[in-house]
């Protein structure tokens, strides 16, 4: 399966399977980790937390459901929004 390829009703089915296996929610969890930490890591520079980032576009539908739900996550810890800047 080409994960760049995959569609949002795929990656909403594989959020609602409970299955270890499911190499979609795998690949997710993945990118979410990896953006999390590049957050960190961006926070550690700065010596600051932002609230606003400026961000390349995802170019799959893969990467902007993991960084729609890494943001939330964010926001959610922040207390406030995480404004995203797509460019």
């Amino acid at each position: 399966m080409d994960l760049k390829t995959i569609t949002l009703d795929q990656i909403d089915a594989a959020l609602a399977d409970e299955s270890p296996d499911n190499e979609i929610a795998i690949e997710l969890a993945r990118l979410i980790d990896t953006y999390t930490r590049n957050f960190a890591a961006h926070c550690e520079k700065v010596g600051r937390v932002p609230t606003e980032l400026m961000l390349k576009k995802p170019d799959s539908e893969i990467e902007r459901v993991a960084m729609r739900l890494t943001s939330q996550a964010i926001s959610d810890e922040l207390g406030e929004p995480l404004k995203l800047v797509w460019v």
